[in-house]
């Protein structure tokens, strides 16, 4: 077992609220299609890491089958062998809460039981995140207890703790308006040291689909062929 994990927060594509969204943009079938792409490039990006183990964190509890069949959709479509040699590795927690937060810190307390000394929370669909945010996260959980990725929604696409901190999310509501203040508020009483990371975005609305649109054509401009490929594939069957 390795001393860091990254946990992938995953909602199935077929039922989950996240992309509801892109549902009424796109349509049931086509979200589905672009939910399970971007779950790819997330699984691609963490089995990129050394020396980190990853852990999907699937919900509902008896999705597992499916998610199953997913790794083995993305282990015949995934390119580098390197990475399909370590999906054998991954490993599975299910999240038995109906709560997004409750379910994200009985995770936690999961994974410090196992002896993971810091551990990177992420969702599913981080199709825009690079090997440099979450090799930055992990750097700065060395020096201080929590390092968060904010969102320009207002939450965050990033969560690392160094220790488990079980009060830090108290009365925050996923889904409330003042979400990454009330967590803030949480954290400064705890006397949490804590780091954010740049801003950006998880793929949820239009309007953020547009912009990963926009940022592939930058990344393919300046060499990088790797970040978002799998949603890069299913978007060209749009045009």
């Amino acid at each position: 077992m390795a001393s860091n994990c990254i946990v992938i927060i995953a909602n199935d594509p077929e039922n989950s609220p996240d992309l509801s969204a892109l549902e009424r943009y796109l349509g049931k079938r086509k979200s589905v299609y672009l939910g399970r792409s971007m779950f790819f490039d997330t699984l691609a990006l963490c089995l990129g890491l050394a020396d980190i183990d990853t852990v999907i964190c699937y919900h509902p509890p008896a999705s597992l089958e499916r998610y199953q069949k997913m790794i083995s959709l993305f282990a015949r479509e995934e390119k580098d062998p390197e990475l399909k040699s370590r999906i054998h590795g991954l490993q599975y927690y299910p999240r038995t809460s109906d709560s997004m937060i409750g379910g994200i810190a009985d995770a936690f307390a999961h994974m410090f039981g196992l002896g993971y000394r810091r551990v990177l929370m992420i969702g599913s669909y981080c199709a825009a995140l690079t090997p440099g945010l979450l090799k930055a996260g992990f750097l700065l959980l060395e020096k201080y207890d929590v390092a968060i990725g904010p969102t320009f929604g207002g939450r965050y696409y990033l969560f690392g703790l160094s220790q488990l901190l079980p009060r830090i999310f108290e009365g925050v509501h996923w889904e409330s308006i003042d979400f990454y203040v009330k967590l803030g508020d949480n954290l400064k009483k705890a006397g949490a040291k804590i780091r954010e990371l740049e801003i950006s975005y998880e793929v949820y609305t239009p309007d953020e689909l547009n912009q990963l649109i926009v940022d592939i054509g930058c990344w393919r401009n300046v060499g990088d062929t790797r970040t978002a490929s799998h949603a890069e594939k299913f978007l060209r069957t749009l045009t």
